[in-house]
């Protein structure tokens, strides 16, 4: 569920808050060759962890300039991403991630 509910009592009113939970991360995967740029999470199940794919950008660095794209028309942001949490704020991290090739938390992003 991609909303956690939180329920506040303010006096003798109740207001009832849903947070959108934001989880994923920026992954690359290649296959023959080329590079897939993919906003993925990762959860465990039975104490395997398990990957699902949020959304794809494509290839690089096709990917890259939709990503430009999109900070440039922020209007045009995905409404996938929108609905699970994410912001433009986010995806400025992205590209930072992609052109820096490091990561927020500091791990190495090679593509």
């Amino acid at each position: 569920m991609p909303y956690k509910e939180k329920k506040w009592i303010v006096g003798q009113t109740q207001i009832i808050d849903k947070m959108k939970k934001k989880t994923g991360y920026l992954t690359k995967k290649v296959s023959k060759g080329r590079t897939y740029i993919y906003l993925r999470k990762s959860y465990r199940v039975d104490k395997k962890i398990k990957h699902k794919y949020l959304y794809s950008f494509g290839v690089m660095p096709e990917a890259l300039e939709k990503m430009y794209k999109i900070r440039d028309n922020p209007q045009t942001f995905p409404k996938d991403l929108i609905d699970k949490g994410f912001e433009l704020r986010d995806l400025y991290d992205w590209i930072l991630t992609i052109e820096t090739k490091v990561t927020s938390t500091g791990r190495r992003f090679e593509t």
